[in-house]
């Protein structure tokens, strides 16, 4: 997957994600601040793969990163995971 599609792919979920912590902030006032969310799709595969490698580039950088998994239940449609390595 070349970079391009990778942040586009990460642009539109970043936007479903920040509508839905805006329509909720309570499901992350318990998470690290100054997190890095980085966002898993609930069906590509290849873009959650090259998203691995980006958590391991921001932790190798010595920022903490919150992994921000798409669902596929409309009541909870994110799973939020604090990462630490």
């Amino acid at each position: 997957m070349s970079k391009r599609i990778q942040a586009t792919k990460n642009l539109d979920l970043s936007q479903k994600l920040a509508e839905y912590i805006a329509s909720n902030p309570e499901t992350v006032k318990n998470l690290p601040k100054k997190s890095t969310f980085v966002v898993f799709s609930s069906v590509d595969k290849k873009l959650n793969a090259e998203n691995k490698k980006l958590i391991d580039s921001i932790l190798a950088e010595g920022k903490k990163v919150v992994k921000a998994a798409q669902t596929k239940d409309r009541f909870n449609p994110w799973k939020f995971s604090p990462i630490a390595y």
